[in-house]
């Protein structure tokens, strides 16, 4: 049996939503310093609930779905960017990000030369890339 790379467990995130107007430094601060209180919130969203999975060297993972669906949700707390609000992420190994559409890739370059150029930039030895 392969090496266990990732382990996620009942993992979910939560984002709460303020109603109100949009506040500027300043009239936070104020806020704070006058005691008043939060804007009351408006909603909490669920991005992603109980999400388990493992994954083994040598397998593929596709995260497929509609906009805000969690799908970058689920890679941020993958590259821990942001924590889960409840479950466990564990990682054996590193992680590197490129979450953003096109970034880090060079248009005049194959495929197979960008993954090459970003591991480098990343750190990575040639041989290294090769066998990930």
């Amino acid at each position: 049996m392969s090496k266990l790379k990732i382990k996620a467990e009942n993992v979910s995130k939560k984002y709460t939503l303020y109603a109100g107007k949009r506040r500027f430094v300043p009239d936070f601060l104020s806020s704070l310093s006058k005691n008043r209180d939060r804007a009351p919130t408006l909603d909490n969203i669920w991005a992603l609930k109980n999400i388990s999975f493992e994954l083994r060297e040598g397998e593929v993972l596709g995260i497929i779905g509609k906009n805000g669906a969690g799908k970058s949700t689920l890679l941020k707390i993958l590259s821990q960017i942001t924590p889960p609000t409840k479950g466990r992420i564990e990682i054996y190994g590193h992680t590197a990000t490129l979450l953003e559409v096109g970034a880090g890739f060079h248009p005049e370059l194959s495929g197979r030369e960008n993954v090459y150029l970003n591991g480098i930039l990343l750190g990575m030895k040639r041989q290294e890339i090769h066998q990930n």
